[in-house]
């Protein structure tokens, strides 16, 4: 008898996840017609490409930049000079 209650259980399972699949596709193909009539994307397709957009802005997904910016030039030293102040003439 056990084993009778765990098949009815599995059939109700079954049917609710089959009713469930149905419910999304009817969902996804009514906003697919939503779509190619009135020109307005669906809400989820709205939200992957902000999503999609705040990824490429990250800062973490940076792209390094052309190196057509950067000249490498030899260093030299410069040695100290005396500062070179204007001359002050102060007649008293």
């Amino acid at each position: 008898m056990q084993w009778l209650f765990r098949a009815f259980l599995l059939i109700l399972g079954l049917g609710f996840m089959l009713a469930l699949l149905c419910m999304a596709a009817l969902m996804f193909v009514f906003s697919l017609l939503r779509w190619l009539f009135t020109g307005r994307k669906p809400q989820v397709v709205l939200i992957m490409d902000s999503y999609k957009r705040w990824q490429q802005k990250a800062p973490w997904q940076a792209r390094q930049q052309d190196n057509a910016d950067i000249i490498d030039v030899q260093g030299r030293d410069i040695e100290p000079s005396q500062a070179r102040l204007p001359p002050t003439d102060k007649k008293d």
